[in-house]
This record gives structure tokens, sequence and C-alpha cells, in this order.
């Protein structure tokens, strides 16, 4: 017991002659922890802000767009490009069940 008293009365002593090291670096803890409960806690109102505006659009909605897709499954390197037509729109509209709504997208 008296050793655990003498090394609490150490770490006490060092802390005490050694003020703004010790300051310095419970400075450098309370910033790192604030600072990760600061991006955190954005995070968090941004997941959310983001929930509560796609949930504004609707929940059957379907968006097409062209673009590239791989010719070969797996593979980056040899991308394909691919326009939707009207057509592909009636299709889509025809033998789509869960979507209410669909509307083409045009891009030139």
């Amino acid at each position: 017991m008296r050793m655990l008293f003498d090394i609490f009365g150490q770490t006490l002593r060092t802390l005490w002659a050694h003020k703004l090291r010790s300051f310095l670096t419970m400075f450098g803890i309370a910033w790192g922890v604030g600072s990760l409960l600061l991006l955190v806690g954005v995070g968090e109102g941004l997941r959310n802000g983001n929930r509560k505006q796609l949930e504004t659009f609707g929940k059957n909605i379907i968006f097409f767009f062209g673009g590239r897709a791989p010719a070969v499954e797996g593979s980056f390197s040899s991308m394909k490009w691919f326009n939707l037509t009207y057509d592909d729109y009636v299709a889509i509209k025809k033998e789509s069940t869960l979507a209410v709504n669909i509307s083409p997208v045009n891009a030139r």
C-alpha cells in the first residue's frame, strides 16, 4: 500500500514541477476529444438532413441515366457506353410494379 502512495506522490510532484508541459498535454487531449465530438456531431447532422431531404422526393421514384457499364463483369478498364432510348422508357414503365410515376431524363 505504501508503494502505491509513493507512486501517486511522485506523479503529482512531477506534474507540479512541469506545469506547462502538463497543461499542454491535458489541453491537447481535451482539444482532440472536443474535435472528435464536433466532427461526429456534424456528420450525424448532415446524415439526418440528407435523409429528411431525400424523404421529400418520395418513396417510389426511379431515376435512370445513360452512361458507362463494364463490358465484362468486374472489369472497369473495358467500360462500354450505353444510351437509354424511348423504347427503354416504355419497357421500364410497363414492367415496373413498384414505381408509380416514371419520367425519362434527357441529357445532352
